[in-house]
Parts: structure tokens; sequence; C-alpha cells
């Protein structure tokens, strides 16, 4: 499969060109109409809940690694590999907050506070909540993940503070995408992985992209 760097690069730099025209208050207005309050049942950070994977940039895991003393495997671990070279190596995008064997997110606590609450990665911050562009819109929409939060009161401080998040989370995250793309030259060329969640890494070489570069992981 041949990937156009080139091309992915263009059309990123055209949706931060529309993410940075997005208008707070217009945004602020949708989340007042839809409502939200979160209720700290900490459901989100359970895998009982649905699929609680919080990617993790590389500033994200600095900062928490600064703050509380950690190493990078006590915070994060890689993403599920999306393609395989001509090598053997699993190549993954991105890192993910690390989890228990059980699914449940490592730093929620018995009475659903977060270890790391004051520096919580963008999803986590604006969950459940999140821009998206869908159907070639000119504009991102916003989405909205199950949640029992959702549909409560909103005041309209709230909803400008969330507004400017989800702005900013979408900024990052094209940001992040296109360094990503611009460190994975050389890599065009590869095996796309359909589904790799129930095999293991054992035996294998990791490469984990991120905006950063690349790191090897060997088993």
């Amino acid at each position: 499969m041949r990937f156009n760097i080139l091309d992915a690069v263009s059309d990123l730099n055209v949706k931060i060109s529309m993410a940075e025209k997005l208008s707070i208050n217009e945004m602020a207005k949708q989340l007042v109409s839809i409502g939200f309050d979160c209720m700290r049942c900490g459901e989100c950070c359970r895998a009982g809940s649905g699929d609680n994977t919080v990617i993790l940039f590389p500033d994200e895991i600095q900062l928490v690694m600064d703050t509380h003393g950690m190493t990078p495997d006590e915070v994060c671990e890689p993403s599920l590999p999306r393609f395989i070279d001509g090598k053997g190596i699993l190549h993954c995008f991105e890192w993910v907050l690390n989890r228990h064997s059980s699914g449940d997110c490592k730093f929620i606590q018995h009475d659903n506070t977060c270890m790391l609450y004051q520096q919580r990665p963008w999803i986590c911050r604006t969950y459940p909540f999140f821009l998206a562009f869908t159907n070639g819109a000119a504009k991102p929409d916003i989405m909205v993940s199950e949640c029992r939060g959702v549909g409560r009161p909103m005041n309209e401080g709230k909803a400008i503070k969330l507004a400017e998040l989800l702005k900013g989370r979408l900024l990052a995250e094209i940001t992040e995408e296109i360094r990503l793309l611009e460190n994975l030259k050389g890599f065009e060329d590869w095996e796309p992985i359909r589904d790799y969640s129930s095999q293991g890494y054992q035996g294998y070489t990791i490469a984990v992209h991120d905006s950063s570069g690349m790191t090897y992981i060997t088993d």
C-alpha cells in the first residue's frame, strides 16, 4: 500500500485553517443546547462502559512524567499497530494511557478521582465532546460520546471554557498528525494490519511514531 504523505499533510493544513476560524461563542451556544455536567461516575475511565482508550501526545507524556516523577513505561504504552514492514517490525501511531489488565485506566482511584487530574490529556479534558470533520464538511462538527452527564444543564461560562478546550484540542491533534506524518518519510509503503487487538506483541520489535520521531521497543 502506497501512502502519499504530501497529499495527507496538505489536507491537514486545510483542516487547520478551518479549525482556526471556529467561533468559540457559536460552539458554546451549541454546548449549552446539548447540556452537560460531569456526575463523577468514573465510567469513562473504566472498560466496562466501552472504549476508554486515551491517546497521549509527547508533550502530555512529558508533563505527567515531570509532575509525578514517572518513567514513560509507567505513563503509557504503544497504541495498537497500524502496519508491519518488510522486516517484520510493527509500527504504531502515538501512545495510549496505561490501563490495568481489566482495561480500567491505571490512574482512576476507588473514589473516582483521577491521579492525573491537573495534567489529564486533551481527551479527558473535553470528554464527552470532540470535534470531527464529517462527510466532507467545511468545518468540524461537535460530536458527543455516550455519557450519563449529557443533557444536564450547562451554564455559559463552562460552555465557553469547554469550547476553547475543544478548539485547542482539535488544533493540537491536527498539528501532531502533520508532524507525525512528516517524520514518517521512508515508510510510505506498508502492509496494513486489519485487526491486531487479539494478538500480542511478544517476539516483535515495535516502532512507535509521533511528532518527536520514532521510538523502537524490543520485547
